[in-house]
């Protein structure tokens, strides 16, 4: 059941990253940050210039880490603060449904926080961090205090 839940989840990092890719892309490339960041100030985001920065790298390299499944806690703050700057400056006052409402950004802003914090057994983040907790459950062995997670059971 793990492998299945694993795999599962890295297939859902792999689709909303890819979502998150394209969205940054076309911030940074093909618009580039001065059209964003004219565009962001049409709509009423502060700091026009800065909110299209932080977008743009948040959501292309956001979608990378995710896909690779590393600094997940991280990238999952950073995408939900975006997708609620999106939502909150943008899409809000459209309703809930596509093309201008929330849906999209509430998802996307949902999803990659949900899968930050829980990201399966095959990412990187868990091959470095995960592999000494697991091997410590494999011999028995109680962890110390220092090396205890949020809702380990020993």
């Amino acid at each position: 059941m793990t492998a299945l839940r694993s795999l599962l989840t890295l297939i859902g990092r792999v689709g909303v990253g890819i979502i998150l890719i394209a969205h940054g892309w076309q911030k940074l490339v093909t618009w580039g940050i001065p059209t964003t960041a004219e565009n962001f100030g049409k709509v009423g985001i502060p700091f026009p210039q800065t909110a299209a920065w932080y977008s743009a790298v948040v959501e292309l390299a956001g979608g990378i880490l995710l896909i690779l499944g590393i600094a997940l806690p991280l990238v999952g703050l950073a995408v939900a603060i975006d997708m609620a700057g999106a939502i909150i400056f943008v899409h809000l006052p459209h309703g809930l449904f596509a093309p201008n409402g929330f849906e999209l950004p509430l998802a996307l802003g949902a999803a990659t926080l949900a899968m930050s914090f829980n990201p399966g057994n095959w990412s990187i983040d868990h091959g470095l961090f995960g592999r000494r907790k697991d091997r410590r459950r494999a011999e028995g062995e109680q962890p110390d205090a220092q090396h205890r997670q949020p809702g380990d059971s020993y």
